[in-house]
């Protein structure tokens, strides 16, 4: 069930350390709500971040991990 379309709250994802299962169920969710996932920068796969872009995905100014 997609909690994202009932709220208006805005998620920060961080990609370090996920599967690739994860990261294509991230890039799905990005695809439906691209306005309410913010990635963290730290993406370094060129073809995640061009996915990313081209689906419209917002990028966080600071890293959501420390």
């Amino acid at each position: 069930m997609d909690l994202l379309g009932y709220s208006t709250t805005v998620l920060d994802i961080c990609l370090k350390d996920k599967s690739r299962r994860e990261v294509h169920d991230i890039l799905r969710q990005v695809f439906v709500h691209p306005t309410r996932i913010r990635i963290c920068p730290c993406v370094t796969d060129p073809w995640t971040r061009k996915t990313l872009e081209f689906l419209g995905g917002q990028y966080n100014n600071e890293p959501s991990h420390k």
